[in-house]
């Protein structure tokens, strides 16, 4: 489509990722609902997320182009900073995910067998486990080739734009993670709920602020050339 022989990228792209942010979000309930998942189980696969994020954040720093005084070496020592402040960040998280939810909340659950199944799950035994994950960067690829390949943003985008230590995603994540935690705990001891119930109760808080929170950041990545916005009228 074009207006004053100038093309427009229409935001169509977008709804490309809608379905797919659904879908890869409600693996971890289907988890949970068919496969008995524990709170460790579901938290670590959204830590391995962030880490599969990150992971595109950093490719997107090296492939932007939108500063032409950015050389690969300047981008790389970029990326390079990037990864040591969130990789410090991600495993102190670890630590609290594995102690915490691993050794002494998950281990309540069962007598002690979730300890066994903690090292299961953190590396990657289970086949639906590692389905969930590659469903996750299915998405991110996705999203990277689509939203900022194919639509030009890379054209656009500063090596900085993507060095965010703390973005709303990851803090999102963050507090979701807490309250379902809490939500688990009081549930299950307060309410008396099994384990199932709970963590059916606690993932679909996840699923559903985790969904919204997707839904909103894709709906503000900008997908539009400046010079283009308004122009729809």
């Amino acid at each position: 489509m074009k207006y004053n022989d100038k093309e427009i990228v229409l935001p169509r792209n977008k709804n490309v990722m809608l379905p797919l942010i659904i879908f890869s979000n409600l693996f971890p309930l289907y988890g949970v609902i068919n496969y008995n998942w524990t709170i460790f189980t579901v938290v670590y696969i959204y830590w391995i997320e962030l880490l599969i994020i990150s992971t595109f954040q950093l490719l997107k720093i090296m492939t932007a182009k939108g500063d032409s005084k950015a050389t690969f070496f300047s981008k790389l020592s970029l990326a390079i900073k990037f990864f040591a402040f969130r990789t410090g960040i991600f495993f102190f998280y670890l630590l609290f995910i594995v102690v915490f939810l691993g050794f002494l909340a998950s281990a309540k659950d069962d007598g002690g067998k979730s300890g066994m199944d903690m090292f299961g799950v953190i590396f990657f035994k289970g086949a639906f486990y590692k389905i969930t994950i590659l469903s996750f960067i299915l998405y991110n690829v996705v999203e990277f080739f689509v939203l900022f390949i194919l639509n030009d943003e890379y054209k656009k985008a500063k090596p900085e734009d993507n060095f965010q230590i703390l973005d709303v995603h990851i803090l999102v994540v963050h507090i979701v993670v807490v309250l379902g935690t809490f939500l688990y705990k009081g549930v299950s001891e307060n309410l008396h709920w099994n384990h199932k119930n709970s963590m059916i109760a606690c993932v679909g808080l996840f699923v559903v602020i985790k969904i919204l929170a997707d839904i909103a950041r894709q709906s503000l990545s900008g997908d539009i050339p400046d010079e283009q916005n308004g122009k729809f009228i």
